[in-house]
């Protein structure tokens, strides 16, 4: 789990912070360039993290039932939960269809799959 702390952020500073960093990713200006922010500024519990809420709403989408969506990620029904209501929210509809429509989307099931088993712990141990 990652390390947050616990000293409070006011809420004005949390939100510029928030915006500049999505400004950063968003003005990248290719796939690589994006894949270098998120190694310089995420570790990699925190990219299984991401990658874990991106899967939960794809799978959301697919019509996977939470049972399957709890086992095959690992994640508590709660947060499966918390997916499932941003998923109706409309606000969310074009990007989610966005991801799924991708060409690149069986590419984004390998890596996934891959950072999945990298937070696995090996078999028997």
């Amino acid at each position: 789990m990652p390390h947050v702390s616990r000293k409070k952020l006011k809420k004005k500073v949390f939100i510029k912070i928030g915006e500049k960093l999505s400004d950063t990713v968003a003005k990248a200006n290719s796939a690589r360039e994006v894949r270098w922010i998120f190694k310089e500024l995420i570790t990699p519990t925190e990219c299984v993290m991401l990658a874990k809420r991106l899967a939960i709403i794809l799978m959301l989408e697919k019509g996977h039932s939470f049972n399957t969506i709890q086992r095959t990620l690992k994640v508590t029904p709660q947060t499966i939960v918390r997916f499932w209501k941003i998923t109706k929210q409309s606000l969310h509809k074009s990007v989610i269809k966005e991801i799924s429509a991708s060409k690149t989307k069986g590419d984004f099931w390998q890596e996934l799959e891959k950072l999945i088993l990298l937070g696995m712990s090996p078999r028997g141990r």
